[in-house]
């Protein structure tokens, strides 16, 4: 046996390995196939391992079971048990497919995210408290109960738009050469950089806090300007705009605080990233190994996503690409 119960734990909870396992990629090849070549029953573990993607329909600790099972019959030196609360709960890590922000569909304190087409995500809040979203631009949109949003997970384009369902407050990234774009029930908002919320389905309204927008109907080149304190009113059952004076102020008021800057203090680089990834439903891919040794102190602001990520590389000496929807990051690492 050339691994332990506890090395056997750690492998299945490591996402480099699972991600290995499940999508094997050029440059991490070399290394997990020296690995493998080994020892025969570290082959025998990865083949037993890949074939759980055809075991989505058993359960957590069916699968589990099984999968001890059939590497005690094929490794000759029999082990303990694995304790099955933590051995089920890595399988079913890897049939997702290993983090969070990979999977199709995720609930993350009742905010369901899910992958509808490709770089096309939607966020549905299915709670009776506010939900946060942050997008890679740096924009936040803080997104109202029995509300959905549909938006591209990496924000690309000479445009940013949105689909919105529901009520939802935004706070748009400054970006000249790339205005955002809301579409809801039968209007559009147009805007650079402002905050401002749109709210209703067949009465909708889009009232500014500040900054500047341009409301228009669906398939109209009729157009509203709105100031701060301004809104426009959208009635669906009639097809008429109006613009009006916010009365009611509380619309312009944003519950959810400004987020606090992100402080870090000799931390590991590798927590970063993980953070980051979590924090804007993206996948961040890296070596883990390589890394271990980066510790990092920085403080990252309200900067977009690619910013905070300029910055962190900057810190240890490394690169990122952007592959199809996933942050490959690259370097030499640290001693």
């Amino acid at each position: 046996m050339s691994y332990s119960q506890q090395e056997l734990e750690a492998l299945l909870e490591n996402d480099e390995f699972v991600s290995w396992v499940l999508s094997p990629r050029p440059e991490e090849n070399a290394y997990w196939q020296g690995w493998m070549l080994q020892h025969p029953d570290r082959k025998a573990m990865v083949e037993m391992i890949r074939g759980i993607r055809d075991a989505e329909t058993v359960n957590s600790h069916e699968l589990a079971d099984q999968i001890w099972q059939d590497l005690q019959s094929q490794i000759e030196t029999p082990v303990r048990k694995i304790k099955w609360p933590r051995y089920a709960a890595a399988a079913v890590i890897i049939l997702a497919g290993s983090l969070w922000f990979g999977l199709q569909r995720t609930e993350k304190k009742n905010l369901i995210v899910q992958k509808t087409a490709k770089h096309e995500l939607t966020a549905s809040n299915s709670s009776s408290t506010l939900q946060t979203i942050y997008l890679l631009d740096g924009t936040r949109i803080t997104l109202s109960p029995k509300s959905t949003i549909h938006y591209s997970r990496l924000m690309a384009g000479d445009k940013r738009e949105v689909f919105l369902q529901g009520d939802a407050f935004f706070e748009v990234a400054q970006d000249a050469n790339r205005p955002f774009i809301v579409y809801s029930g039968g209007i559009i908002t147009k805007v650079l950089g402002t905050s401002f919320r749109v709210k209703g389905n067949e009465q909708i309204v889009v009232a500014v806090k500040s900054g500047k927008v341009a409301v228009s109907r669906k398939e109209s080149t009729e157009q509203y300007i709105l100031l701060p304190n301004e809104q426009a009113v959208f009635n669906s059952k009639q097809n008429t705009l109006q613009k009006v004076n916010v009365t009611d102020v509380a619309i312009l008021a944003n519950p959810v605080p400004t987020p606090a800057v992100l402080n870090y203090d000799e931390v590991p680089v590798g927590d970063v990233l993980d953070e980051l990834a979590k924090m804007y439903a993206i996948d961040i891919q890296y070596n883990h190994t390589l890394f271990a040794k980066c510790r990092v102190t920085v403080m990252l602001d309200q900067e977009s996503f690619y910013d905070k990520l300029t910055v962190l590389c900057k810190v240890v000496g490394a690169n990122y690409d952007i592959t199809d929807e996933t942050i490959n990051i690259t370097g030499q690492g640290c001693n």
